[in-house]
């Protein structure tokens, strides 16, 4: 083959995975398995302690992990204003996020 047609090829194989990339992320994030049955279904679930994270998530917000360690920072920051009157308005932003989340 001649250089011309390598380079023909060369650079439909890149426009082609510059175009197939992100059309697989769109199709492989679509496709995700969901493992309740709604939105509503893990908040009226009590919390879940987990001794990791899972690290193949899909969603790392919904990870018990996550959601343990996210729970005890609000609970100290919620501790810190009630002992020291300081980060109150941190700690009630941050429970505020915590009841939107879960």
């Amino acid at each position: 083959m001649s250089r011309k047609k390598w380079s023909a090829l060369g650079l439909a194989a890149f426009a082609g995975a510059a175009v197939a990339f992100p059309v697989g992320l769109l199709l492989g994030g679509r496709v995700a398995i969901r493992q309740e049955d709604g939105p509503q279904a893990h908040r009226d679930n009590p919390p879940v302690q987990a001794n990791f994270r899972n690290f193949y998530s899909p969603k790392i917000h919904e990870d018990p992990y996550v959601q343990d360690q996210w729970r005890k920072v609000v609970e100290a920051l919620e501790a810190q204003c009630r002992h020291t009157g300081e980060r109150c308005t941190e700690a009630k932003a941050a429970r505020r996020s915590l009841s939107e989340k879960w």
